[in-house]
């Protein structure tokens, strides 16, 4: 052990660096899963990987858990990569280079991987819990959550005796989510006709937080193709300009942090252009100056090759300026909860093409569809290509007569002598895929402290991760003889 030899519990902890320094991005998760599968060898433990590539490990009860009904435990092996411009790392090839302030880790200018990386490691430290008392375990090693759960759409749920599930994708130690967001994700195109370019301008939009598209979508956070959409809108309404280049950098489901817009402004009319940009520039940081204080915007020369025409180019701006992409609805009694969201997650032009990617998020199937039909309207209307990239993913539904809910806050209060929070979350996870097919699933989600998913700002409060292993623990011995 070495950068996290300080810190408990090292039965989680020991594995934590390990899995790191393992490539694992959606689609790449194979390595890790010959690791997982390595160490349920050495332990001797029924394990299985599917033509998908997910993995399912069996854990035989511990002595007081003999007669117990099985639990299942669940977390996906995928992450998020995404990086600053300035780093020149293949992180499909290349591991997490880790980066430790204090009690906070964090990764040196890429995504982290703490979501679901301690779920993972959770799982393994089960696998070698011989002192534990416990039920039969379930463990669920899922791939391709962060791009469209295509592992868990494809695994075959009749393989699980369990009706009882901890997931380890959600929550805080100290806050128990009983429910989510389901939704629908989208790709975008639109072709275009091609213009001469000439001397044109560019705008380049950074600094903004960003965060994940689910659980930061409540928190006005600012989002670069929103403004980089605004400003186009803005300068196609005083004048016929064309678009050039719009670019952003943004992998995952992810509010994007940065984009560039460069457009060609009519003869003669160039500074007027400058103007109307600084003009947005103004207004955008009144807007943000409170919940981005890094927000930068700047305008420069950019020499065009070529440009999307005058009519594409004000489709377009249209369809950004109307484009939903924002919390839609939030719940009456907690105006925190986000009950409907749409985002906009990336998106581009150039060559003539526009594409994108679009995710709709709602806990009622019923906010999903009216925002889908919203959307799928706009994009008949500006003549923009969707194309459902995965079927409707369904909400995760509170269960408000939960046994294991009760187990869970019991636990906590008897551990930490306080009230352990209850919430429904905006992410959109692998437990409402799960309930779907098996209804009397009881679920709950609980996780270690981690703050900035899917974002190069991502990190994870280590002095959490005990206490959440403490829970975890407490939880599963009450459920010895439940």
């Amino acid at each position: 052990m070495g950068l996290l030899k300080d810190f408990a519990p090292q039965r989680v902890l020991k594995h934590l660096e390990d899995l790191l320094a393992i490539p694992h991005g959606s689609g790449h998760e194979a390595a890790l899963g010959d690791h997982i599968l390595a160490l349920a060898r050495r332990r001797s433990l029924p394990a299985c990987r599917d033509g998908a590539g997910n993995i399912l490990v069996r854990v035989p009860a511990s002595p007081e858990g003999k007669g117990a009904p099985p639990v299942l435990v669940q977390g996906h092996m995928d992450m998020v990569l995404a990086q600053e411009p300035e780093v020149d790392r293949d992180l499909t090839v290349q591991p997490v280079e880790l980066v430790l302030e204090g009690s906070v880790l964090r990764a040196d200018r890429t995504t982290l991987g703490a979501d679901n990386g301690v779920g993972l490691c959770t799982m393994m430290a089960l696998m070698e819990a011989d002192d534990l008392p416990h039920p039969p375990l379930e463990l669920l090693f899922t791939v391709e959550e962060e791009t469209g759960f295509t592992g868990i759409l494809n695994f075959d749920m009749g393989q699980l005796k369990a009706r009882r599930m901890i997931q380890m994708d959600c929550g805080d130690p100290d806050c128990l989510v009983m429910g989510a967001a389901g939704g629908a994700q989208y790709t975008l195109s639109r072709t275009c006709g091609i213009c001469p370019g000439g001397a044109g301008l560019r705008v380049r939009v950074s600094g903004l937080r960003g965060g994940h598209s689910g659980l930061e979508m409540g928190k006005n956070r600012g989002s670069a193709l929103d403004l980089c959409g605004r400003l186009l809108a803005a300068l196609c309404q005083q004048m016929p300009v064309r678009l050039g280049l719009l670019t952003t950098p943004n992998q995952g489901s992810s509010i994007p942090q940065e984009a560039a817009l460069s457009f060609l402004p009519p003869e003669g009319r160039r500074e007027e252009a400058r103007e109307i940009c600084q003009s947005c520039f103004c207004q955008f940081h009144e807007e943000l100056l409170e919940t981005e204080p890094d927000f930068s915007a700047s305008l420069e020369d950019c020499p065009l090759e070529e440009t999307a025409s005058e009519a594409d180019t004000q489709a377009l701006a249209s369809f950004l300026l109307l484009l939903p992409y924002e919390a839609l609805r939030r719940d009456t009694e907690h105006p925190a909860w986000v009950l409907c969201s749409a985002l906009l997650t990336q998106a581009g032009c150039t060559g003539g093409r526009f594409f994108g990617k679009y995710a709709i998020r709602a806990n009622l199937n019923s906010y999903r569809d009216a925002a889908a039909l919203r959307f799928q309207q706009l994009c008949r209307l500006t003549g923009v290509e969707a194309e459902q990239t995965a079927p409707f993913l369904p909400a995760w539904p509170q269960r408000r007569d939960s046994p294991l809910r009760q187990v869970c806050l019991d636990a906590f209060a008897r551990r930490f002598g306080r009230p352990m929070s209850v919430e429904v979350e905006h992410g959109t996870v692998e437990v409402g895929i799960l309930v779907g097919a098996i209804p009397d699933m009881d679920a709950v989600g609980f996780a270690p402290k981690s703050r900035g998913a899917h974002t190069t700002r991502e990190h994870l409060y280590l002095e959490t991760v005990e206490p959440f292993w403490q829970l975890f623990c407490d939880v599963l011995e009450r459920l010895c003889q439940e």
